[in-house]
């Protein structure tokens, strides 16, 4: 089986809405629409309301929904639906198991995620809460796991290293595991994850912290998928001037190399890389560089929704059209509704199933689920990889949680976790070993037609895993 880099891993610092006072009225308007963040959710479906973190300080999510049931991992590379969810067994191996452990009582566990939801990037990584929480909400819907309800907590780091810090060690002593959490300033609290021991089924941003023991799924270092890549030159054969464009914010630096050695590898001349300033009024003079250069294939690294607003805006003012508009974060609710058509003609690599597109709800009753509760829990709420992420790892833990046999301990969890060999985000990613974080090559393509996102490539199958190679560059 041929290396696959869990590619949620890669794009690692994904940013938010920091910049939106700057945008045009129009998209200003739009995005004020939007601000609240996460909106509450309506009485009955869950217990309590779900709101941003700057309006709950980030405490409390304890889903309860109504109907349905989680869905069971599964993966399909060929043609044919993904495989339909599952439904907790009272049967369980753990159903009557009794805990002395953190967060666990005889009819509740209590898990956390920690995102970035406030400081200079509102909202940027909270998804990954919201699609831990929709995950859950349809696991207590079909009577929970081990027995018992999960409850969700939510921690803020505020894009600053010590608020995360102070987050991890408010919510750990009294929960069982972290969940869901996708943390840009991670490093704040990289040490206290190993040295507690606390299961962190999570994504970890800063690279010191992914060699834990506690860290699950694993994310490979040093790997990057060539096949979009390839893809792309195949298209465009022609095509020889490249770029690479990034967002100047965290962690995202490190995690470009790769994606430099992908294009090259793949045939184009790259002829420049250069970061971007996220809280740049507009990126005119970006646009400028890569016309005088020629370049051809335009590759944007980590841009949030709000900056590739403006890159779109001044592309078109400065007439810019290159033959290939490549991105890793494009896809999401927010690119159409600001964009519109002129946002027509990107395409954006990934690793899931493409759940903007109508038709893909027919194609995975898994993804079908996905939508479902996260508009349920979330209604409104913007979708991207974020609650993908969460969805993804909140479904790991519950089947890792399924396991274990006598007491449910920390200790135990850790050890289920590293029996599963195979990760595929709840049925709406493709898989990996989690205990490697490898793979097949894997990959799909969504372009921006019409107005919206719909899927390029394939169109007979969920995946593409034959087009490139896992590439080792370090």
């Amino acid at each position: 089986m041929r290396a696959r880099v869990l590619s949620l891993g890669l794009v690692i610092l994904l940013v938010g809405s920091a910049c939106g006072s700057r945008l045009p009225d129009q998209v200003l308007e739009a995005i004020d629409a939007r601000s609240a963040g996460a909106q509450n959710v309506a009485s009955g479906t869950v217990e309590g309301t779900a709101t941003s973190g700057s309006e709950n300080g980030g405490r409390s999510l304890s889903p309860n929904a109504a109907a349905g049931g989680p869905s069971r991992p599964s993966a399909n590379r060929g043609g044919g639906s993904a495989a339909a969810p599952g439904v907790v067994q009272s049967g369980s191996k753990c159903a009557d198991a009794r805990s002395a452990a953190p967060g666990v009582s005889d009819s509740e566990i209590k898990v956390a995620s920690i995102v970035t939801d406030s400081g200079p990037l509102p909202g940027a990584t909270e998804g990954g809460f919201r699609g831990a929480a929709a995950y859950f909400a349809m696991v207590n819907a079909a009577g929970g796991v081990c027995g018992r309800k999960i409850t969700l907590l939510k921690g803020d780091d505020g894009l600053d290293p010590a608020k995360g810090r102070g987050e991890f060690l408010r919510l750990e002593p009294d929960i069982f595991a972290f969940t869901g959490s996708f943390s840009v300033a991670d490093s704040g609290y990289i040490d206290l994850i190993e040295s507690t021991g606390v299961p962190w089924v999570a994504i970890v941003v800063d690279p010191a912290g992914r060699g834990a023991r506690n860290v699950m799924p694993r994310t490979p270092e040093g790997v990057v998928n060539t096949g979009p890549f390839v893809w792309w030159k195949q298209r465009n054969p022609n095509v020889k001037r490249a770029a690479v464009l990034f967002a100047d914010i965290g962690g995202v630096s490190a995690n470009v190399p790769g994606f430099e050695k992908a294009i090259e590898k793949a045939g184009f001349d790259r002829r420049y890389t250069a970061a971007a300033d996220v809280a740049a009024p507009d990126f005119t003079p970006e646009v400028q560089q890569a016309q005088d250069e020629g370049i051809e294939f335009f590759y944007l690294f980590a841009f949030e929704v709000n900056m590739h607003v403006r890159m779109v805006r001044n592309m078109r003012q400065q007439n810019y059209d290159p033959p290939i508009k490549g991105s890793n974060i494009a896809f999401n609710t927010r690119f159409s509704e600001l964009n519109g058509r002129d946002g027509d003609g990107w395409q954006n690599h990934q690793t899931h199933l493409l759940f903007l597109d109508p038709a893909e709800r027919g194609r995975s009753e898994a993804l079908a689920s996905f939508m479902d509760w996260n508009n349920r829990v979330f209604p409104g709420a913007q979708l991207d990889l974020f609650p993908v992420s969460g969805w993804g790892r909140a479904a790991i833990f519950v089947e890792a949680m399924q396991r274990i046999e006598g007491s449910i301990t920390r200790e135990a969890l850790v050890e289920a976790l590293y029996e599963l060999t195979e990760f595929d985000g709840g049925g709406i990613e493709a898989p990996v070993n989690p205990t490697t974080g490898l793979g097949e090559a894997c990959w799909n393509m969504a372009d921006h037609r019409g107005g919206r996102w719909v899927r390029a490539y394939p169109t007979d199958k969920l995946y593409e895993c034959d087009i490139g190679e896992q590439f080792k560059f370090q």
